[in-house]
C-alpha cells in the first residue's frame, strides 16, 4: 500500500486505540515493513508537532495521540473530573521504590520504607500507575508490582531507557552539592 494509504490507516488505528499501539502492532496489522511503519509515524509526529491541538508521542512503547499541555485549561472547562494528578509525598516514594526495584513486593516496599505502604500502595493501585505482575515464589506468594504503561504515558516517558539509573541520579545529586 501507499504512504499517505498506510498514513491514514496509522492515524484512525492511534485515534481510536486510547492507549496507544506499538509499531510492532502496527505492522503486523497492516502486514507492512516495520521499517516503513517507523518512517510513517515518524512523519505523522513531525507533521502534529506544529500547529494541532494534539500531538504524536511515543510513551512505554506505545504511539498514541495526546492534547498539548498549553490546552489542559480548556480542556479541564469540558472534563473537569479528568483533573490534575496529584500524588502524596509517600505516594510518590513508593512509585519511584517501585520503579527502581521492580518487581517488588508489598513487604519489601515496606523495609526499604520503614513503614507500612498500603496506603500509598492502594492509591497507585486506584490511580493505575502500578499493576500487579505476579506473585513471589517464596512462602505466602506475595503479589509482585510494577509500574503501568499508564504510569509512562502520565509522566511522558517513552520507556525505561528514558529513567536515569540510581548511579546516575546519585553522580548527578555529587555534582549539584559541590555546586553549592
Amino acid at each position: 500500500m501507499d504512504n499517505t494509504e498506510l498514513k491514514n490507516i496509522i492515524e484512525a488505528m492511534l485515534f481510536i486505540s486510547g492507549s496507544g499501539v506499538s509499531a510492532q502492532k502496527i505492522a503486523s496489522i497492516t502486514e507492512e515493513e516495520l521499517s516503513k511503519v517507523n518512517s510513517v509515524l515518524s512523519e505523522i509526529e513531525k507533521e502534529y508537532a506544529q500547529n494541532h491541538g494534539i500531538f504524536l508521542e511515543q510513551v512505554g512503547g506505545k504511539w498514541k495521540f495526546t492534547t498539548k499541555p498549553q490546552y489542559a485549561p480548556w480542556l479541564l472547562k469540558l472534563y473537569p473530573w479528568k483533573g490534575i494528578l496529584k500524588l502524596s509525598p509517600s505516594a510518590a516514594e513508593v512509585l519511584s521504590i517501585i520503579l527502581y526495584h521492580q518487581p517488588i513486593t508489598k513487604a519489601e516496599i515496606n523495609e526499604i520504607r520503614g513503614v507500612d505502604s498500603s496506603g500509598p500502595i492502594a492509591t497507585l493501585l486506584k490511580h493505575s500507575l502500578i499493576k500487579i505482575s505476579g506473585r513471589k515464589d517464596v512462602p505466602g506468594r506475595p503479589h509482585l508490582l510494577r509500574v503501568s504503561e499508564k504510569f509512562y504515558s502520565v509522566f511522558g516517558i517513552k520507556d525505561a531507557s528514558d529513567i536515569p539509573s540510581l548511579d546516575e541520579l546519585e553522580a548527578e545529586e555529587i555534582i549539584e552539592e559541590e555546586e553549592l
